[in-house]
């Protein structure tokens, strides 16, 4: 699998033409397959609701990459803004081939770090720099 992180955030032309941009996009040219991961941190009465409106969102571009002859999985991750681990992000990770002890350590890392970064906006909630701007 091959991941370009040099392209901020453009989806490979090799798979399909598209002006989305799923957050991170795994793929391999030679078994015509790719992963597509679109990453939220919603409120976790949102979870559910992030996830029906991400696979919405990124229908159509499977269907066009499947079309295309790729094989295509589409990840919504929910992380809740609390750190409460949805049930797509396991089935990412596991999918992703991590088990046991390796699972338990990444869905904690990844918990914590949605918390940190939510509470970090929390505390910025008033600052005027990131008002509303005037041209």
């Amino acid at each position: 699998m091959e991941v370009d992180l040099g392209r901020q955030l453009q989806f490979p032309q090799e798979i399909c033409s598209t002006t989305l941009r799923p957050d991170v996009v795994l793929w391999s040219a030679a078994a015509k397959s790719a992963l597509l991961i679109e990453l939220t941190v919603p409120w976790e009465e949102g979870l559910e609701a992030a996830y029906e409106r991400k696979m919405a969102k990124y229908a159509d571009l499977v269907a066009e990459c499947r079309e295309s002859g790729w094989s295509v999985r589409m990840y919504p991750v929910e992380v809740g803004a609390r750190g409460f681990v949805g049930s797509s992000t396991s089935r990412l990770l596991r999918d992703l081939g991590l088990r046991g002890a390796r699972l338990s350590k990444s869905t904690k890392e990844l918990s914590e770090e949605a918390e940190k970064a939510s509470h970090w906006l929390w505390l910025r909630r008033r600052d005027k720099t990131w008002g509303a701007t005037s041209t």
